[in-house]
């Protein structure tokens, strides 16, 4: 049995499909590649020229900060505004972080907002809101300046200093703190006889409430402040009425609860002889 291999067969030619383009579709590929690649080195030359205008302009004397104006400013210096700032006069003006310069000042304990404009080509315009202190509070042997809620602001130094009222709150007390704010409204008001240069001391104190210590009269003055607005009439009539007799000098300590004020005279009028 013949067992050769046969005759190869010869292979099927594939016919490829027969891509046929038009020649206007053609003429608007290769259009619109010149088009792209000619933006395209457009957009690089315009980078570098506007890099190159950028380089020239942050190395300009025409662009060197000669006036930075602070506004706002009460308790900080302007030299410690700029410090904390980082920002100088003869500096670029155009390489200052206007982000930056902000956000330092913010990390102030005396900044509580503040506001940087750039008016070129050579000055900055900085406005700031200052923490205004209205007490002094003690913590862990640290006496510090304090805001008008209670809440401590920064260490009272001998560059800074500012004589304030002395304020203590007890353990526990820490809800009547939101009548700091109204007691200093009262007395800018003129609803108390008294004004805030008078008080060296001020209590928040589960027993008494609300203390004062009136270092003119060497008076304490505490008040239930649950009532604020009628205790503080209260105290005001009481306080005007003794100074009308000329009674005051002789008060040692005034109580005011639940609309009625209680008055404690001085050891040494209560050892007075009564008169026959």
């Amino acid at each position: 049995m013949d067992r050769r291999p046969g005759k190869p067969q010869p292979k099927k030619r594939v016919s490829l499909p027969h891509i046929h383009v038009p020649l206007n579709k053609l003429k608007k590929v290769i259009l619109l590649t010149v088009l792209l690649f000619a933006v395209v080195v457009m957009a690089l030359g315009i980078g570098r020229f506007f890099v190159w205008i950028y380089d020239s302009a942050v190395t300009s004397s025409l662009f060197l900060t000669k006036t930075i104006e602070v506004l706002g400013n009460t308790r900080l210096p302007r030299e410690l505004v700029l410090s904390y700032a980082n920002i100088h006069e003869g500096q670029n003006s155009l390489a200052v972080n206007i982000a930056n310069v902000e956000q330092n000042l913010r990390r102030t304990p005396w900044v509580e907002s503040v506001s940087v404009k750039r008016l070129l080509p050579d000055k900055f315009v900085i406005r700031i809101k200052e923490r205004m202190p209205s007490f002094w509070v003690q913590r862990d042997g640290i006496l510090y300046y304090a805001t008008e809620e209670g809440e401590c602001i920064a260490p009272v130094e001998s560059t800074n200093f500012l004589s304030l009222p002395a304020l203590t709150i007890e353990a526990g007390a820490e809800y009547l703190k939101p009548y700091l704010v109204k007691f200093r409204e009262s007395v800018r008001a003129g609803d108390l006889p008294f004004d805030m240069s008078s008080v060296s001391q001020i209590s928040l104190s589960l027993s008494k409430g609300f203390e004062l210590f009136l270092e003119d009269r060497d008076l304490w003055l505490s008040f239930e402040p649950g009532d604020w607005e009628r205790n503080v009439v209260c105290v005001k009539r009481v306080f005007t009425d003794l100074v009308r007799r000329r009674e005051m000098k002789n008060v040692r300590e005034m109580r005011v609860i639940e609309g009625n004020v209680w008055v404690i005279l001085n050891q040494s009028v209560k050892n007075l002889p009564k008169a026959e």
